[in-house]
């Protein structure tokens, strides 16, 4: 039974050397990406900020704090992102858009590729009904090595 004890404790001791090892080996490459939030706000559809400049690799979130769901379209193929996007899909030529994205819900997606990419953010439904909107706004990612 002393044994047991043992072996039971030197495993419990092991499995926490490894996490501790493997966490300290992940953290510095999570630690390195950049990412840029962008709030998506009110009935109106105000973006901010509206335009932003950001480094290649950077990935840009939106995040919903209006009143109903929002939709994002991009004007300009984007292309290859350089991680899986998060909410949104794209067809065979690159061009992103999301899927509707809740109250309280976000969207990602990583830029690879140098350029200004304008994009249109429609508001789907109006506060506390079930009509539909037709507000639009637009933003703007100037992506820069």
């Amino acid at each position: 039974m002393y044994t047991t004890k043992i072996f039971l404790f030197a495993l419990v001791l092991s499995f926490l050397a490894v996490g501790t090892v493997l966490s300290f080996a992940v953290s510095p490459a999570l630690a390195g990406e950049a990412v840029q939030l962008i709030t998506l706000k009110g009935e109106s559809g105000t973006i901010s900020p509206e335009s932003v400049k950001l480094k290649l690799g950077t990935t840009v979130v939106w995040y919903n704090s209006g009143p109903g769901p929002v939709k994002i379209d991009f004007k300009k193929s984007i292309g290859i992102a350089c991680s899986v996007p998060v909410n949104f899909f794209a067809d065979l030529f690159g061009n992103y858009e999301s899927a509707a994205i809740p109250v309280g819900g976000t969207a990602s997606i990583c830029f690879i590729r140098e350029g200004e990419y304008d994009y249109t953010v429609k508001r789907m439904v109006k506060k506390g009904t079930e009509e539909p909107l037709e507000v639009r706004s637009t933003g703007q990612i100037i992506s820069v090595k």
